[in-house]
């Protein structure tokens, strides 16, 4: 079942169990909004296995220290980012320092979905 969520902040998209998350342009993420982020998901799905994606079509900056909470969500089972502009792929790599799971980088929205769905399939299957 696909479903919208708008928050002042992005746009979530949730589809069996694969959230895709569209910051919205010259936004600072913050610990305050990647909590509400967390808690419309939980309020969607429930605690099943969740693949979170970010699709980084906008410019927006990301308080790396946020991760240090997301870490500690446990259905959260892969991290991705779509990234489609060069320069965005140096703070990609800044950010996975601060995030101590499966983070993963992707040039489309496509491949980002079909690495989700094996992620999830494996999280599954153990």
């Amino acid at each position: 079942m696909r479903q919208i969520i708008t928050l002042p902040f992005c746009n979530l998209e949730i589809n069996n169990q694969i959230v895709i998350a569209t910051i919205n342009e010259g936004i600072h993420l913050t610990l305050d909004m990647s909590e509400e982020i967390i808690l419309a998901v939980f309020n969607s799905l429930g605690d099943k296995p969740t693949i979170y994606i970010t699709n980084r079509v906008n410019s927006y900056s990301v308080d790396p220290t946020l991760y240090s909470s997301l870490i500690k969500v446990k259905n959260i089972k892969g991290f991705g980012i779509v990234i489609h502009e060069n320069n965005t792929s140096k703070s990609v790599e800044v950010e996975s320092l601060f995030y101590k799971n499966k983070f993963e980088y992707f040039n489309s929205i496509k491949d980002a979905k079909l690495w989700g769905n094996k992620r999830l399939a494996n999280s599954l299957a153990s």
